[in-house]
């Protein structure tokens, strides 16, 4: 069920992706000024909208694949609090765009991408078990390229919102540190399957107790 949900959910936001970026193309306009525009009134909207705005097709089938993978990841590892996490993700990630970027308009999913990077990674240094780790080194593996996009190095690139991303996620993944992640479940499962653990096994219930006498 939560898998489906993943799925659903990470579908659905693609598709508004998709949809407004096919508005654009076949009406000619451009929808840039709905993105972040830091310090601005108006640009406090963008907090909303910039990670569904996108500046053409190949920016946006970059972010498609990304998001896909890491949105999947985060609903399949840790499903209790998959979507609070992304809307405060996204929330946040904004509000130090606004605050702190240059001044021109931030679109895109990708400050939402560090997040989510940034979030798996570091849950999975701070929860310690074998299990969140391996999140950790998978994460680490497959977006090691991401690190070059958290400082200036190419222009037209928001790597604010890059480091805005990455800085939110890891701090709420001290945050949730203590959450229950499927690794760390069925971590949990197995020691409690486990027989021979300490050397023996509780067997009281409530048919049979051992009471225990001195000797006089």
């Amino acid at each position: 069920m939560t898998i489906n949900k993943g799925a659903k959910i990470t579908l659905l936001l693609i598709a508004i992706a998709w949809l407004l970026k096919s508005i654009e193309w076949s009406l000619g306009v451009d929808l840039f000024h709905f993105g972040i525009y830091p310090r601005n009134r108006l640009g406090i909207f963008g907090i909303f909208f910039h990670p569904f705005i996108h500046g053409g097709f190949k920016h946006l089938f970059s972010n498609t694949v990304s998001f896909a993978i890491l949105c999947f990841s985060l609903y399949f590892f840790i499903p209790k609090i998959a979507s609070r996490v992304l809307r405060q993700l996204t929330l946040y990630t904004g509000i130090m765009v606004w605050l702190f970027a240059r001044p021109s308009f931030h679109i895109g999913a990708s400050g939402v991408i560090y997040g989510i990077a940034s979030f798996l990674f570091f849950i999975g240094i701070f929860q310690k078990n074998p299990g969140s780790l391996i999140i950790s080194l998978c994460i680490a593996v497959l977006n090691h390229g991401m690190l070059v996009g958290l400082v200036p190095n190419e222009e037209g690139i928001s790597w604010e919102s890059h480091l805005s991303g990455f800085i939110v996620g890891c701090v709420m993944a001290y945050y949730y540190r203590h959450v229950e992640t499927e690794f760390s479940r069925k971590q949990t499962l197995e020691v409690e399957d486990d027989f021979s653990y300490e050397g023996y096994r509780n067997l009281e219930n409530k048919e049979f107790r051992y009471n225990y006498k001195e000797k006089d």
